[in-house]
């Protein structure tokens, strides 16, 4: 919700109106003061300026291995103070792997695109390969200071091992956002069911969801949601 939804929603509550709608990103960073988001995927930036708009001002830490991305990463984040980022990739030990750039980047993954995936977009397709650094979250972020921390993971199906590095830090976080598949665009990635039974024994439950693309042909029906979990009671 943008901060002009907000003003319009506290104005109408001032005049004893009720707006009933779903809470969102938005509702829970602020129900658990949260005050660094961890970006990891971060591509572009499209998820910290979405953070913006929706009138989060904490610190952002973002994680984007691809250079051209990260070129325009940059480009966004010289002008916000709070906004630090790193240009590597996020994993379940440091090392150094070969990523499949896609012809849209947003698409690039160490995990190959699979025939459900070339069928998605047509700019989806590989056209290249390019080995990066990866380090664990539990390294590199060992010395953050924050007393509330929520942590987004878009990495094209490589989840599992991102948060496989990440289990300090998943212990000092009160909520996790994960895109996952319903259809599988890429290959040897985990299913729906797999992720939500792997964060509950990380010690969370699903919170929210919401579609991130439709299926082609079928618009009422999605082949990824994004789902934010929020730590169990």
């Amino acid at each position: 919700m943008s901060i002009l939804d907000r003003a319009v929603r506290r104005y109408l509550s001032r005049k004893g109106l009720s707006v009933v709608r779903e809470p969102d990103l938005a509702d829970f960073l602020e129900t658990r003061s949260v005050d660094l988001i961890i970006d990891v995927g971060a591509n572009r930036g499209q998820f910290a300026a979405e953070l913006r708009a929706m009138g989060y001002h904490g610190r952002i830490h973002s994680f984007e291995p691809l250079p051209d991305a990260f070129a325009e990463l940059e480009g966004y984040a010289s002008r916000d103070s709070l906004w630090e980022l790193s240009n590597v990739a996020v994993g379940r030990q440091p090392d150094e792997l070969e990523i499949n750039v896609a012809e849209n980047n947003v698409f690039s993954s160490f995990r190959p695109l699979s025939e459900e995936g070339e069928r998605f977009d047509p700019h989806s397709r590989t056209v290249g390969k390019r080995r990066v650094p990866v380090v664990t979250l539990d390294d590199a972020l060992r010395d953050a200071t924050a007393k509330s921390i929520f942590l987004k993971i878009d990495t094209q199906g490589f989840e599992e091992e991102v948060l496989a590095g990440a289990k300090s830090m998943l212990e000092r976080c009160v909520g996790v956002q994960l895109e996952l598949p319903v259809d599988h665009l890429y290959e040897g990635v985990w299913s729906f069911t797999e992720a939500l039974t792997a964060m509950e024994r990380y010690g969370f439950v699903p919170a929210q969801f919401r579609t991130v693309n439709p299926r082609a042909g079928d618009r009422a029906a999605a082949v990824e949601f994004d789902v934010i979990f929020r730590r169990k009671d």
